[in-house]
């Protein structure tokens, strides 16, 4: 297996566990630091920060700077604080991308 199509798997099966628990607000899906370290850790195949390299590169996440997270308004704890944004819109893109059969 190629290790791109290990990458992509893995982003999609993320993606498709994170949409059903957390909430969708403008093409982005906002969780909190620990628990996207945790799913990236799942499977070992490369180290935390080379995924969070190929994330932010891939555009898989929003991101600033040298981060991986960005600032977030929580409106619950009325301050802000740095959250992993996951990028919806690139997740539906490369899920359409990955799935469609083509000939040529």
């Amino acid at each position: 297996m190629k290790l791109l199509d290990l990458v992509v798997k893995e982003y999609i099966a993320i993606v498709e566990i994170l949409e059903v628990d957390s909430p969708i607000e403008n093409d982005r899906i906002i969780i909190d630091r620990e628990h996207f370290k945790e799913l990236l850790e799942k499977y070992a195949y490369m180290t935390f920060s080379k995924k969070t390299k190929v994330y932010k590169d891939l555009n898989f996440i929003i991101h600033d700077g040298n981060n991986y997270t960005m600032p977030y308004k929580d409106k619950e704890l009325k301050k802000t604080v740095r959250k992993v944004i996951i990028n919806y819109r690139a997740y539906k893109m490369i899920k359409h991308l990955y799935e469609t059969e083509v000939n040529i």
